[in-house]
Formats: C-alpha cells, sequence, structure tokens
C-alpha cells in the first residue's frame, strides 16, 4: 500500500517560466507522476507561464517536449489578474478576462493559446495537466 506524501513549500525549488527570464516569474512543480503534474506558477505583469502554444509540442533550453494527444491543463487563478487569449480557426485572437477565482480549462486538441498576466501585481495560479508531457534531452 502507498504512503501518502506531504510536500512542504520550501522544498519545492522554482524553476524560471519556460525560456524566460527570472523576472518573468517562477515555477514550482509541486508533483509530477506519469499520471499528472501539478504546479504553483507565479508570472510577473507583462508575462505568461506559457507563451502562445498549442499542446503537440516545442523544443528549448536543450529539451524537446511532447505532448500526449488527450493532455488537458486547468488553470485556477489564486491571485491577480490576466486575459486567457485563443486564437480562432481564421487566425482571429480571442480574449476573456481572467481573475482570483477563475479556472481556465484547456481540453484535448485545443487550439492556439496563451494566458497573459495584463494587470499590475503577480498572477499565481495552480496547474494541473494531465497525463504529463514527455521531456528528452536534444542530443
Amino acid at each position: 500500500m502507498a504512503q501518502l506524501k506531504v510536500i512542504k513549500s520550501g522544498d519545492v525549488q522554482p524553476q524560471n517560466i519556460r525560456g524566460q527570464p527570472r523576472e518573468a516569474g517562477q515555477i514550482k512543480r509541486i508533483v509530477a507522476s506519469d499520471k499528472f503534474f501539478f504546479n504553483i506558477d507565479e508570472v510577473a505583469p507583462g508575462f505568461s507561464p506559457h507563451h502562445w502554444h498549442k499542446h503537440d509540442g516545442y523544443k528549448t533550453e536543450g529539451f524537446e517536449v511532447k505532448y500526449p494527444a488527450d493532455f488537458e491543463e486547468i488553470y485556477h487563478i489564486l491571485s491577480g489578474h490576466g486575459v486567457a487569449q485563443w486564437k480562432t480557426a481564421d487566425g482571429k485572437v480571442e480574449e476573456q478576462k481572467v481573475d482570483p477565482g477563475d479556472t481556465v480549462y484547456f481540453p484535448a486538441g485545443v487550439v492556439e493559446h496563451q494566458l497573459l498576466n495584463n494587470g499590475s501585481e503577480n498572477m499565481r495560479l495552480a496547474v494541473v495537466g494531465v497525463p504529463p508531457p514527455k521531456k528528452t534531452p536534444i542530443a
């Protein structure tokens, strides 16, 4: 039988946001398993936790990341303000304001999108993704 695990906030090392300098914000990967991941992201004004993208794959910092076809993701806004932005089939950008307590759901096969902190304070969000993407070093 598996044991539960308590993860203390101070035991989790923050990482820079994907391909961004430290001043853009930090990601704390709290739990990562073969079935899901859970992060707490803190994003500075003017930045996004993940710039315009689809859930297919990308290359960054010596790694290639590939998403499973059935990947789904949830952003739950803890504090701060922003806009969820997505592109329609004809390339038009749509957006909707998000505030603390709001949740953004990205279903499998979601269109190109980003969440942008357009506020004046850091935005904190809880992030869950299932199943997690595969990250492999680029040789």
